[in-house]
């Protein structure tokens, strides 16, 4: 499996141990960051560019649904969907921006493939092949992309 870190957030700069204001929530809609406040425009664009980049890894390595794991609902959203519900590709692109938003927390996954969304806004993909085309475009909307583990993985505690 091919498994990827997917961020907004410049590996360079992270690595770097320079500390440096990012916005890593919904919750943070209105807060300026480094004197430029998060809009819910910006926060929404932003937000399309995980959803577009996930679907893509998903679509290149030919994955067509996802079963929805772990469901979390502790905000008490109104979610119309259960553990174990299999969503097509169009389902979860409903889905990820709710999990984004942080309105409910589960993770996607299939045999050879997942979606998992983290703390900080931080995004993380299984999918069974390498995909190029799904790593050029997540980068030209902004988005960095690294070889990484999934720490939601099975044999990980939640």
């Amino acid at each position: 499996m091919f498994e990827y870190r997917v961020t907004k957030y410049d590996p360079r700069i992270r690595n770097s141990g320079v500390t440096y204001s990012e916005w890593t929530s919904v919750s943070d809609i209105g807060k300026s960051f480094d004197g430029v406040p998060l809009t819910s425009s910006e926060y929404q664009r932003v937000e399309s560019t995980y959803i577009a980049s996930a679907l893509a890894f998903l679509r290149e390595a030919g994955v067509p649904s996802l079963t929805v794991r772990a469901l979390e609902n502790h905000r008490d959203a109104n979610v119309v969907l259960g553990d174990g519900d299999v969503m097509s590709l169009e389902q979860v692109s409903v889905i990820l921006p709710q999990v984004l938003r942080e309105k409910f927390w589960c993770k996607l996954e299939g045999l050879d493939s997942f979606i998992h969304v983290g703390y900080d806004y931080y995004m993380y993909v299984g999918v069974p092949l390498d995909c190029p085309k799904a790593e050029k475009l997540a980068a030209s909307l902004g988005l960095f992309v690294e070889q990484f583990q999934s720490p939601y993985g099975e044999s990980d505690a939640v």
